[in-house]
């Protein structure tokens, strides 16, 4: 199959991937577009949206899953007036991806045909790069064959995130990054696709020792931002650089990163109002929460920002938190503390 590379490369060095949406939910629910492009939109508008070496906005990447070539192209083209980008997930390891036939659990032998049509309609019929997120197939010969014909069939962007799928451990053990090179190795060095590695970024600096490692064009970062939304923020990437750009005028006061990042993630919430219920801005505190020593002022915390009832609460308590004070300059210090890190 001849590569069907349409519309524009996606030449920036920062990405943003919204959520992960399912094609019929995109086509049959309304809301839940609607909820998607008030994302997009806000995403586009954010200040904090920018490239911190370059000043440039980032592209805004639109993720979708499902099994039927046809729905894909509809909900993609839902998407096309406002979405840099769409994004075939490959990756989803959760169990209600097994039931319903999409994500990792795409990713056998016998599936690869529709993998395939799939990426080769949305290329055909979309004027935008399409990129796919992949993880470990059964064997490594097997992730990059695979990865040569995703590549074939008109992918521009292939993240391996580099874990099997497990269904009750998402993050289970380091991910394996020697097969990201593999993957790079056999796609060539005369690739058009680039490719991204997926796994074990903590911290800013374990970006160059990544990609050092695996040779990849560059990183993607999921779940640790949930620990740790301060992750990118301009003093760490700027730690980096000898001097901070001229292009990126964004001061780490105007984006709102604090240090803390139970604070950077209120504020924001705070800052840009959405959709996300109580229960899902709680479920995310609590993960960052887990790098806090524990001590009985981070059990009152902790409890008193489960029971607030709205962001401007929880942001007053978390301000004033001596416990989150003292994080802040340890993060600052030391980057951040993850779960089962020695101390």
């Amino acid at each position: 199959m001849e590569p069907q590379r349409r519309g524009r490369t996606l030449h920036a060095r920062s990405y943003v991937h919204r959520q992960m949406y399912h094609t019929e939910d995109i086509l049959y629910h309304n809301e839940t577009y609607e909820k998607a492009l008030r994302a997009l939109e806000m995403g586009r508008a954010a200040r904090e949206n920018c490239d911190v070496v370059t000043g440039e906005r980032a592209p805004q990447i639109v993720q979708l899953a499902g099994d039927d070539p046809e729905q894909f192209v509809q909900a993609a083209r839902r998407f096309l007036p406002i979405a840099d980008a769409i994004d075939l997930n490959l990756g989803c390891p959760q169990a209600r991806a097994r039931d319903g036939h999409y994500g990792g659990y795409l990713l056998k032998r016998r599936e690869w045909p529709l993998l395939e049509r799939i990426v080769h309609a949305l290329c055909k019929s979309c004027d935008v790069p399409i990129t796919t997120k992949i993880r470990l197939c059964d064997t490594a010969s097997d992730t990059y064959e695979l990865g040569q014909r995703l590549a074939l069939a008109g992918s521009s962007v292939i993240t391996l995130h580099a874990r099997h799928v497990a269904p009750n451990r998402r993050r289970a053990g380091m991910a394996k990054l020697e097969h990201v090179r593999g993957l790079v190795d056999a796609l060539g060095a005369e690739r058009r696709t680039r490719v991204l590695s997926n796994g074990n970024v903590r911290s800013w600096a374990d970006i160059p020792t990544n990609m050092a490692y695996t040779h990849a064009d560059g990183v993607m970062v999921g779940e640790p931002l949930l620990v740790n939304p301060d992750l990118f923020a301009p003093s760490a990437a700027c730690s980096h650089h000898q001097h901070r750009p001229a292009q990126c005028d964004l001061s780490d006061s105007q984006c709102q990163w604090s240090g803390s990042p139970i604070v950077t993630y209120l504020s924001m919430c705070e800052r840009y109002p959405n959709d996300a219920p109580m229960s899902c801005i709680h479920q995310h505190i609590q993960s960052m929460m887990r790098g806090l020593p524990p001590s009985r002022e981070t059990r009152a915390l902790h409890d008193a920002l489960r029971e607030a009832g709205d962001v401007q609460t929880m942001l007053h308590l978390a301000t004033s938190s001596s416990v989150l004070q003292l994080q802040a300059g340890a993060v600052h210090k030391d980057g951040p503390k993850w779960p089962g890190d020695s101390a």
